[in-house]
């Protein structure tokens, strides 16, 4: 009897803390119930975010994150790029000079050229001035025409290099030139036309005209040249640019001028 109320006790007192642990699992699966309602506010929130693509199917989603730059970075930014201009303008400069400054190079060497053949041609260089109170010159015995607009050195080897002379008398029917071609950009009017023609000899100028021409080097300033007394090439003549500076150094080998010699 004793043991029969004991195995009672016993059991009874086994289901007691089963159903304990019943209760107790059935709390712990309501404190998991927050992770239950945050999935269901996210299925709420791309629900309206359909919504609202459905309604504007055309306009962006609002973004509320933060964006854009903070001033600190934005400084950052502006100072590398600053350091990049700063290493950038100077060898871009550098690199525009020595193009420029080969360039030149070769429109002296076809100034030396153009010189030569008109030499070949009509037995003088270009004078260095041929006004009238200049010595005329000529060619089978007809006079070029003199002009006191075609008095300077610079003048004078683009209105000979440039033009077209055609000679034509009894014993002389000749045409010559031109013996280069300008650069358009790179030629400067003067304002003033030379001498017309004579009986004997038409000149076409430059692009068909009259006008006397200067030539510019690709720096901006005017070419300098010297056949009368040159300095370094005795025997013929003298061409040399200002270079990047713009000043005339006459050639001086301290100076950045870049010469024929």
């Amino acid at each position: 009897m004793i043991k029969s109320d004991f195995r009672t006790k016993f059991i009874k007192s086994l289901r007691n803390h089963s159903q304990s642990e019943k209760i107790s699992t059935g709390e712990n699966w309501k404190y998991e119930m927050p992770f239950n309602e945050t999935i269901s506010s996210k299925r709420e929130k791309e629900s309206q975010d359909l919504e609202q693509l459905a309604a504007n199917p055309f306009q962006p989603f609002k973004n509320n994150s933060p964006t854009g730059f903070t001033l600190v970075e934005l400084l950052i930014v502006l100072a590398i790029i600053m350091v990049l201009v700063g290493i950038t303008v100077p060898v871009v400069s550098s690199i525009q000079t020595n193009a420029k400054s080969g360039v030149t190079t070769a429109q002296i060497s076809q100034l030396g050229l153009a010189l030569k053949q008109f030499e070949c041609d009509f037995g003088f260089f270009p004078p260095d001035s041929y006004t009238t109170a200049d010595t005329a010159l000529s060619l089978g015995n007809i006079e070029i025409p003199r002009d006191d607009d075609l008095n300077t050195s610079l003048k004078c080897s683009v209105f000979f290099l440039g033009s077209r002379f055609t000679f034509s008398s009894a014993s002389f029917n000749e045409t010559f030139g031109p013996y280069i071609e300008f650069k358009r950009s790179q030629i400067e009017g003067s304002g003033v036309e030379f001498a017309t023609d004579t009986a004997t000899l038409s000149i076409e100028g430059i692009n068909g005209t009259r006008q006397v021409f200067q030539y510019k080097d690709p720096f901006g300033s005017y070419y300098s040249y010297n056949s009368s007394s040159p300095s370094h090439n005795i025997a013929s003549f003298d061409i040399y640019s200002f270079g990047p500076d713009k000043v005339d150094d006459s050639g001086t080998s301290t100076s950045d001028d870049i010469t024929n010699w």
